[in-house]
């Protein structure tokens, strides 16, 4: 749970009586000790009076409720609060939060919406609102990576952030330990320590998971909290999170504000040394959730200390010798208004962190960011099944990159907070890595969650694609494929590219096949090609019904668009004659659309006659068949676009999944047809 240990920032420790509190609310009392749980039954007691109180008790409800994870509850009072016109704006910020951990991402949206209007200084509320337009991309699982909870180590208690040790974890639990029995006040159950767990292989053989754990040294372990922490690659330093009693400043409230600090040990025969504080350790900040790098000569780690740019930012620290360099935050790349956090620095390239500042499934997910140079790329969310409506967080992955370990307080789990192994499929080693970007074709701006189609034309078998928050695809394919590749997205007219993977090829990655789509505009024309009809009629005839279901198609695969069908003729016959037949031709197609399931407000007939001709074929001007021919013509003019209905639950192209697998036959006829283009005139 996010609140409770994955900020860790205070430890509260009480100095006085009840008395220095005199006759204030006792829920008030416990809510300022964060004891949520010990606050609910008095706030509700408030709450039901229905008095002046009421209305501040409910929100304080919600607030107990999504603070100890139970967002039902906690969405309910929020609810409540609200329906009784509460004045606390904050209120719709967390009552969004709690609806976005159930997974009601389209309510929790309204209420971001909501407290932007209100509070437009907060920049939460615009950036929470807008996450709802990349949801279904970060909901798509990632085909990579299965999860598997830990199983035997996890408790009903809170157990997460494991790290790799020699043939085993180490990871920290709030279940009772040696170290003694004493409670942390806010939930009510035991202080952290760390534990040790063995690896062992499960009963198929495939996976390693951990058994018997026990507490860890209580040369680290000490009577409040301890953990979480992380080792050198040789195993013989470790650096970890402590909260000592009785080093912070004492608040109004007469109780001490205690800091998180990171301590460190040497392994020295076999017995870790007294741990020695950091250097960087302050009673006025907190510093805490060490990694070390894969050479040892960097360490990241999470602080509130002043400058930085929200809650909690990432920093890091370079050795210098046998001391430690100035800490250098990582920047606003990395870090947001809100807080980062459980940063983790693998292979020295790769940095996984959590954040509940950048957009995401749950209030708290994970993201990856890649070194570059001095900087680093934006951060990805890692997507389902990484990341869930819940807390995701202290992702660990092993060195051979075959597995790795994620903390989550997800349903269907045993505790609070359980651990899960990771499996990552393996990729064959002489596979290709197709990757590109799809964009705006005008404005060359990335399209998050647009839908690639990978047809691979020797063995017609089709891999759906989804583009992360970057706007990237990627594709792992066979030296020897031939393939075409269709972006799409709603609201925009495809693209495609056609590549070869030649068989003897030694190249492993394959980049910038981008693919740009075109945004329907107003009064973008299409042609019909084919439209005929028989000498002065009008009737559909059956070889007409073949270009018309392609009409059909496209304002099914793009619900936003308003149509015009307009009928041309050329010069021959008199220009009223022309114009009457034209018009009961457009009409005539018209209704043979709406026939088959186009809503009418959709589309108009428009007859133009000979009015507006192509070439110069007018009346007296001798011209040939085939100029006349192509005056004839039916088109298809956009005369109106709808904003998406965001309340559906799908799209037309929602019905398609990231990794899903298709033969050709599954999609319709023509599919990989050449695409449209987005100039002045084009055809279906």
């Amino acid at each position: 749970m996010k609140a409770k240990y994955l900020i860790l920032l205070i430890t509260i420790t009480s100095l006085t009586s009840t008395e220095v509190f005199g006759q204030k609310l006792k829920a008030g009392r416990l809510f300022t000790r964060y004891e949520y749980a010990k606050a609910i039954p008095y706030y509700e007691k408030v709450a039901n009076k229905n008095n002046r109180n009421s209305v501040e008790a409910m929100g304080r409800l919600g607030d107990c409720y999504r603070l100890t994870s139970n967002f039902e509850e906690s969405a309910k009072w929020y609810s409540k609060a609200i329906e009784n016109e509460t004045t606390d704006a904050s209120v719709y910020l967390n009552y969004g939060q709690a609806l976005r951990s159930l997974g009601r991402y389209e309510e929790a949206s309204a209420q971001f919406r909501h407290y932007a209007e209100i509070n437009p200084d907060d920049p939460r509320g615009n950036l929470f609102a807008k996450f709802s337009n990349e949801i279904k991309t970060w909901q798509q699982p990632e085909f990579d990576y299965e999860l598997t909870n830990a199983g035997a180590i996890n408790t009903p208690y809170s157990d997460f952030s494991s790290v790799y040790f020699k043939n085993g974890i180490i990871f920290t639990s709030d279940r009772l330990s040696r170290s003694g029995e004493k409670r942390y006040g806010w939930t009510g159950a035991f202080y952290l320590d760390l534990f040790s767990a063995e690896l062992k292989k499960n009963a198929d053989g495939k996976m390693l998971l951990p058994e018997n754990p026990s507490v860890y040294s209580t040369r680290i372990n000490q009577t409040y909290h301890d953990g979480p922490a992380t080792f050198s690659r040789d195993f013989k330093t470790i650096y970890f999170t402590r909260v000592t009693r009785k080093t912070g400043e004492i608040d109004s409230t007469r109780f001490y504000t205690n800091k998180l600090k990171i301590f460190s040990s040497t392994l020295e025969d076999s017995v870790w040394s007294k741990p020695s504080p950091f250097f960087l350790n302050s009673d006025a900040y907190s510093v805490g959730h060490p990694t070390l790098s894969d050479d040892g000569n960097t360490l990241y780690f999470v602080s509130d200390m002043p400058g930085g740019y929200g809650g909690t930012d990432i920093y890091r620290v370079q050795r210098q010798g046998d001391k430690w360099g100035s800490a250098e935050n990582l920047g606003s790349v990395i870090n947001t208004f809100g807080n980062e956090m459980f940063p983790y620095f693998h292979k020295d390239s790769v940095l996984y962190f959590s954040s509940d500042g950048l957009p995401g499934l749950g209030s708290l997910d994970v993201f990856k960011s890649v070194k570059s140079g001095s900087g680093w790329t934006v951060p990805e969310n890692m997507n389902s099944p990484i990341n869930s409506p819940a807390d995701d967080f202290g992702i660990v992955i092993c060195l051979n990159e075959k597995a790795g370990m994620i903390s989550s307080n997800r349903s269907g789990g045993k505790g609070e907070d359980d651990i899960y192994m990771i499996s990552i499929m393996e990729r064959l080693p002489d596979s290709v890595l197709i990757t590109g970007l799809v964009k705006d074709k005008e404005s060359l701006a990335i399209l998050p969650n647009s839908t690639v189609f990978g047809w691979d034309v020797i063995t017609n078998k089709v891999i759906v694609l989804k583009t992360d928050a970057n706007g990237k695809y990627e594709m792992w394919v066979k030296p020897g494929a031939s393939l075409v590749m269709k972006g799409m997205k709603n609201g925009f007219s495809p693209d495609c590219l056609s590549l070869i993977v030649e068989p003897e090829t030694k190249i492993t990655n394959i980049e910038n096949r981008d693919l740009l789509l075109g945004k329907y505009k107003i009064d973008q024309i299409f042609k019909l090609e084919n439209i005929y009809y028989d000498f002065d009629k009008w009737n559909i005839r059956p070889d007409a019904a073949i270009e018309l279901d392609k009409v059909v198609t496209f304002l099914n695969d793009n619900p936003e668009i308003i149509v015009e069908l307009g009928s041309h003729t050329d010069s021959r016959g008199s220009f009223k004659y022309n114009e009457r037949l034209s018009e009961r031709r457009a009409q005539s197609a018209v209704e043979y659309i709406i026939a088959n399931g186009i809503a009418k407000i959709r589309i108009t007939a428009k007859g133009y006659g000979e009015y507006k001709l192509v070439n110069e074929c007018s009346d007296g001007v001798k011209c040939t068949d085939q100029q006349h021919q192509d005056n004839r013509r039916t088109e298809i003019k956009i005369t109106g676009l709808i904003e998406p209905d965001s309340s559906k639950a799908q799209q037309p192209l929602d019905v398609y999944k990231k990794g899903q697998a298709l033969d050709l036959n599954d999609l319709k006829e023509g599919f990989f047809n050449p695409c449209k283009s987005n100039d002045e005139t084009s055809s279906l």
